[in-house]
């Protein structure tokens, strides 16, 4: 790949960045609407549980869906943590446990700020069949090349780290996650990625009183449908490894889609992603959906600047 097609990519992708910036700039958040894209901590004694099934059409190999069970904890306003269990089931073959993941986050300061920066780590538990597209990173795609029996028992654990930066104003929030992945087995030679999304969130969200988290709970249901609805964009992407760092459009995944969020209850939410592959190492598509269940706790004690 040449330099110049890397530029291009990054010049087509900050325009896109951009343009919907500027079409939401007179919009404040609830729970994270995103599949991939992490920004603040749910809140001290929130709950969360989301069932989060994909279907993807596959570039190499058979077409598949994919599935991730997902609990979150607040254990203080500024730190949370969370247990994941995923598998999947590739067409023309049985299901399969992927394997589990555990993660925690935590935001550096008690108050909001302009650039809100939050780290996060995550232990990888997975198996070589493991498809859930939590995030992308390095190169090649990840859809399953071997057979599926030898795939399910070779381990493939990993640590994730994240810097993730995110600023949220009235009911626009915008975050971004730079991602590093680092195998725990092998060369250890770490992979990069990232993660980012610009949200609208619905109006029935009370962002009234500072936090934006952990609030769905203590939310008014909006009268109209039109105010249950949250809008956005997310893109996830790789960046290269160890070896070599950047953009390589014909050896990386990324993907970009609209989210869409709709909220039933204070509680329920539901939300889809239709996700279109930007590369040739990308699958086409992904129709990424998800349930939410939010309870408990109390509203995120973060001060607003």
């Amino acid at each position: 790949m040449s330099k110049l097609s890397g530029v291009s990519f990054a010049v087509r992708t900050a325009v896109i960045v951009a343009a919907f910036a500027l079409a939401t700039t007179s919009s404040s958040a609830q729970m994270t609407p995103y599949f991939s894209t992490i920004d603040r901590p749910l809140g001290q004694g929130n709950v969360m549980l989301m069932a989060l099934p994909d279907l993807q059409k596959a570039r190499f190999g058979p077409n598949f869906a994919t599935g991730m069970l997902m609990l979150e904890y607040g254990i203080t306003p500024q730190w949370t943590a969370a247990v994941m269990v995923e598998g999947q089931k590739i067409s023309g073959l049985p299901a399969t446990y992927g394997g589990s993941r555990v993660g925690t986050w935590f935001h550096l300061f008690k108050d909001d700020r302009l650039l809100n920066l939050t780290l996060y780590g995550e232990f990888e538990n997975l198996n070589a069949a493991a498809l859930y597209k939590m995030e992308v990173a390095g190169f090649g795609p990840e859809d399953l090349l071997d057979p599926l029996p030898v795939a399910r028992h070779t381990p493939a654990r990993t640590f994730e780290q994240r810097v993730i930066v995110y600023h949220d104003c009235q009911r626009l929030s915008a975050s971004f996650d730079f991602v590093r992945e680092t195998p725990l087995q092998g060369s250890r030679t770490s992979d990069y990625g990232y993660t980012w999304g610009v949200f609208v969130n619905p109006r029935s969200m009370n962002t009234a009183s500072g936090g934006m988290s952990g609030m769905a709970g203590m939310a008014k249901a909006a009268a109209s449908p039109v105010d249950r609805l949250g809008y956005g964009v997310e893109m996830i992407g790789a960046l290269g490894d160890g070896h070599r760092f950047g953009i390589y459009p014909n050896e990386e995944q990324h993907y970009i889609g609209p989210v869409i969020t709709y909220d039933l209850s204070p509680r329920w939410s539901l939300r889809a992603e239709p996700a279109f592959g930007l590369t040739k190492m990308s699958d086409p598509f992904v129709l990424r959906l998800g349930v939410a269940y939010m309870f408990g706790g109390r509203r995120s004690s973060m001060r607003p600047m």
